[in-house]
Formats: structure tokens, sequence, C-alpha cells
């Protein structure tokens, strides 16, 4: 009855840990579908630099959550550093690098720029890359579309949007060590 019950303990543990590998394994390709919130801290306003033009530094905190459990900015927190140039209104350049960090402290670095003529495709507001990582992550590359939207805030003077994160990535892993 003993050897039993610790055969059944037994498998019931391996199969356990055999189905959490799985879950947490990443697929070397595939595409990415990214769900996110970003709040601008702390608050900034643009400045003017002359010609009708507006210079802003932005430090946005994130919070991504990718859409299929992919582990890809899958419950992860990061912090977005990015510079921008207004005309009219109108984000006309932008320049920027993203971290983001999961449970287990690997991190993701994406890179984001939009530059004057770019054609971005319909309706995203930015292309962003992956270009990297460490641990899981490590060898990570993709091409991201993003939309976004602001949102209200109940937080007086708080800039915050929300969006998606839509594109292929794949994992390279280098052959040398």
């Amino acid at each position: 009855m003993y050897v039993r019950v610790t055969s059944a303990l037994t498998a019931a543990t391996l199969l356990t840990l055999v189905s959490y590998a799985q879950a947490q394994s990443i697929p070397p390709q595939g595409e990415l579908h990214v769900t996110f919130a970003a709040t601008a801290v702390p608050p900034v306003s643009p400045m003017p630099i002359g010609e009708g033009k507006q210079y802003l530094q932005v430090n946005l905190i994130m919070s991504a959550s990718n859409d299929q459990g992919n582990p890809i900015l899958n419950n992860m927190g990061g912090r977005c550093q990015l510079t921008r140039l207004i005309e009219g209104g109108k984000l006309i350049e932008q320049h920027g690098y993203c971290t983001y960090n999961d449970a287990d402290n690997d991190q993701i670095f994406e890179k984001c720029d939009v530059v004057p003529g770019q054609a971005l495709p319909a309706g995203a507001t930015n292309m962003c890359e992956l270009t990297g990582g460490t641990g899981k992550f490590q060898g990570l590359q993709a091409s991201v579309a993003i939309t976004s939207m602001p949102v209200k805030s109940t937080y007086e003077g708080a800039f915050q949007i929300v969006g998606h994160k839509n594109g292929t990535y794949k994992i390279v892993r280098s052959t040398t060590n």
C-alpha cells in the first residue's frame, strides 16, 4: 500500500512539474499580442524649442500582459524613457528605450523610434523592436507595432495610456559561449 501511494504521489508531482515547465517554455518564434498600460512619472509638460516645435522627455512606468499567455511580455513590469519632438500637436519624432522584468528577474529590452517620413502600419502610433534580454529572453528579437490611446486619469496631472503591441518574434540562440 505504501509503495502504491508513494508511486502515485511521485507520478503526480512529476506530471505537475512537466506541465509547469511546458507552460513556461517559450516557442522559438511566433506571433506577439500584448496589452499594456503606462503612466508618466512625474507628469511632464512639453518645452517649446522654436519654430512651432516642442521637446518632451517622458519616463513611463509600464505593465504588460501577453494576450496568449506566452512568457514574452507576460505579467511584466517595466520602465521606458523616451524623447519626443512635437509639431502642431503631433508627434513627429521619438527615440527611446524600455526594460521589462518578470517574476524571475529576467529582462526584455525594447527600442522605440519614430522618424520623419517613417511609414507606420494602419492604426499604429509607434514601431518598436525587442532587441534582446536576459535569462530565458536572451536572443529575443521582434518587430512590434504599437497602438495606444490616452485614458482619463483620476489623478490630477497624470498622463496615462493603454494600448497593444502586435508583431512577430524569434529567439536567436548564440552558438558561441
